[in-house]
């Protein structure tokens, strides 16, 4: 099932959390919308589900319309499954009687025949006459979620459903969930605070900041291309930096980046602010006596990386033989943005 979202527009009293978003998702297809907190992911997902009346624009699932400021139908009578952080299982009811909840329309026999076949995909039919709070929170997760997918929804919207998991565990919960929703053929609406989970699961990415939709693509598009600094800094991974244009050269307080190594110029203008995205990675540094200095030493598992400050601004940086320098805080280093690809931002 497709969903179109129109220029959709929400206020909470005098603020605006949402402004004029729209998108396109086809039939199958996971989006990922990550955001920084109160940036607008849930209210939209609450919009869609139908949690939240419609108060501008217009909702269509399949080209029809599904709801709009005049006509808002509630949860129960829109073709969607809802699983949110907290699972939401119902205590007093066992995990068969829970993931069965919505099948009141079979007879019993086919109705048990569809919740063993749902717990037994997930590996858990020895817990059918458990209750909820005797489960694992991992166990709880998938429980809610094929008590989602058993009524078939057409569209699945999930809010947060891994937060409360340990993270070994969450990488685990979202590999078998995007299996299920792809074999299943669920178009799903996911929220995340988290890019490496939105990197993990989403067929596409929607970022929205202070409610505007500021960039949605594939993942490796908004790796690649990034074209806002909060997509470039969680998505990319890329560090902000402010400079200054000057002629062939964008100046920084760490160095100069040659302007034929941006991405995205700007009109060059002498003396025009930028902010540039940088990869840790493509950054020269040299150890001989530099205008900056390194201010920390930090692995990460896969590299030694160093934090560079020059007066307020700082950097960090990889530190490729760190151990073999004998590199502390106060070593001064320069810096060399020859080989640095940057993308900037007006």
């Amino acid at each position: 099932m497709s969903i179109q979202l129109k220029d959709i527009s929400h206020r909470f009293g005098h603020h605006r959390v949402l402004s004029d978003i729209s998108l396109d998702l086809e039939a199958g297809e996971i989006l990922c919308i990550i955001g920084a907190s109160g940036s607008g992911k849930s209210t939209l997902l609450r919009i869609i589900a139908g949690l939240e009346p419609l108060q501008q624009g217009a909702l269509f699932f399949d080209g029809q319309p599904m709801a709009g400021p005049d006509h808002c139908p509630p949860p129960e009578l829109r073709p969607v499954g809802l699983v949110f952080q907290d699972h939401a299982l119902f205590p007093h009811l066992t995990v068969a009687e829970n993931v069965g909840f919505g099948l009141d329309h079979l007879d019993s026999g086919t109705r048990s025949q569809e919740v063993a076949q749902q717990l037994a995909s997930v590996g858990l039919s020895e817990l059918a006459q458990r209750y909820p709070h005797t489960l694992s929170g991992g166990q709880q997760q998938r429980i809610a979620l094929i008590r989602a997918l058993a009524t078939k929804p057409g569209i699945m919207l999930l809010d947060e459903p891994f937060a409360s998991v340990d993270t070994p565990l969450r990488r685990q919960l979202r590999e078998d969930a995007r299996g299920r929703l792809r074999s299943s053929a669920t178009t799903t609406i996911m929220v995340t605070h988290d890019p490496e989970e939105a990197m993990a699961m989403a067929d596409k990415i929607l970022v929205l900041s202070d409610g505007v939709a500021v960039q949605m693509g594939t993942p490796y598009e908004l790796w690649r291309n990034p074209t806002h600094p909060f997509v470039a800094e969680t998505i990319a991974g890329l560090q902000t930096i402010q400079g200054v244009i000057q002629g062939d050269q964008v100046v920084t307080d760490f160095g100069e980046l040659p302007w034929q190594n941006l991405r995205n110029p700007p009109a060059k203008i002498d003396g025009q602010k930028i902010a540039l995205g940088l990869r840790s990675s493509e950054i020269g540094v040299s150890y001989d006596q530099g205008q900056c200095s390194i201010e920390d030493v930090r692995f990460d598992g896969q590299h030694w990386s160093g934090l560079i400050r020059e007066g307020d601004a700082k950097l960090r940086v990889n530190l490729p033989s760190a151990p073999e320098q004998n590199l502390v805080a106060g070593t001064p280093v320069n810096l060399s943005f020859t080989n640095a690809k940057a993308t900037a931002y007006n």
